[in-house]
């Protein structure tokens, strides 16, 4: 569809929109319109907000919960839910309420609370967001798999494997944002879901470690070497440069990753040749390959 240019006054150049479009989405005069520049293209969109409703509920323990309590704000709109709580317990309870409610997921969870969210009607505005709370699911992660490291605390190893299955929604739901957004480039939109999927995959391999030490007889009882713990520390903080990569994306970040990966490298081939956790260690190493294949997008 073309339009002629018109120019109104000395500097200002105008075109008209069409008619169909503008009837189809309400334009009317004063309305506001959204317009992303895009190289040689200029994308006009009509985005209508919603206002977006929130509560807060407090749940003591297991057995005062009541899935109504959910139910009946999910009934009445209600976009986001922060449930506090004094028994962790209380969380799977949430889960099986949460699976009769279409687009309704835990987007967070701490020690005390947890956030619960509509991500099924979320913007696609929302997909920056979501996408940095899969980064921060996984540096939650690695840094629980650290912890148990040093103190065989099991209850790390659930925690990991409960935001596994967090990570891989959400990673699923902005995979599927990505292909409907209509203002980005092809280009955009692929390197938007080579991160998506990859930080998919980065979280499933912290969770492999998880899973291998939560299928031990005894997890509180494995034997980890100090120079075990401090491959796994040093690993976790590999994780933590690509994040900041992601975020400042600067030479001094990405050369200290190409080098870190080298010397980890070296470190975890070493490893496998004396470890008793020769899995643990692959799994590691594994790691450190991903995270450099990932930053050669910066």
């Amino acid at each position: 569809m073309q339009r002629k240019v018109i120019q109104q006054g000395p500097s200002t150049l105008m075109i008209s929109l069409p008619s169909k479009w503008v009837k189809e989405n309400n334009i009317k005069k004063g309305s506001d319109i959204e317009l992303d520049i895009e190289s040689n293209r200029i994308v006009i969109s009509r985005e209508i907000i919603q206002q977006k409703k929130a509560a807060t509920i407090t749940i003591k323990n297991k057995e005062d919960y009541m899935n109504r309590l959910i139910i009946t704000k999910y009934r009445h709109g209600f976009d986001e839910l922060l449930v506090n709580y004094e028994d962790p317990a209380v969380v799977d309870s949430i889960r099986k309420t949460l699976h009769n409610l279409l687009g309704m997921e835990i987007i967070d969870q701490k020690a005390n609370s947890c956030t619960i969210k509509n991500i099924a009607e979320a913007l696609d505005e929302n997909a920056e967001a979501m996408f940095k709370r899969m980064f921060h699911i996984i540096l939650t992660m690695a840094d629980s798999c650290l912890e148990f490291a040093k103190k065989k605390d099991a209850a790390k190893l659930a925690l990991i494997l409960e935001l596994r299955e967090t990570l891989l929604k959400l990673a699923e739901f902005n995979l599927r944002v990505i292909n409907k957004t209509a203002n980005q480039s092809v280009e955009q939109k692929s390197l938007s879901f080579f991160s998506t999927w990859n930080i998919g995959v980065l979280g499933k391999m912290w969770s492999y470690l998880a899973k291998e030490w939560s299928e031990q007889k005894s997890p509180n009882k494995i034997s980890l070497s100090n120079k075990e713990i401090n491959f796994i520390d040093e690993v976790v903080q590999y994780t933590r440069d690509y994040y900041q990569l992601h975020y400042k994306t600067d030479a001094a970040i990405l050369l200290k990753i190409r080098n870190k990966r080298y010397h980890l490298r070296k470190e975890g081939f070493a490893l496998l040749e004396t470890s008793k956790n020769k899995t643990i260690i692959f799994n590691l190493t594994c790691i450190v390959e991903k995270i450099y294949d990932m930053s050669i997008t910066y």
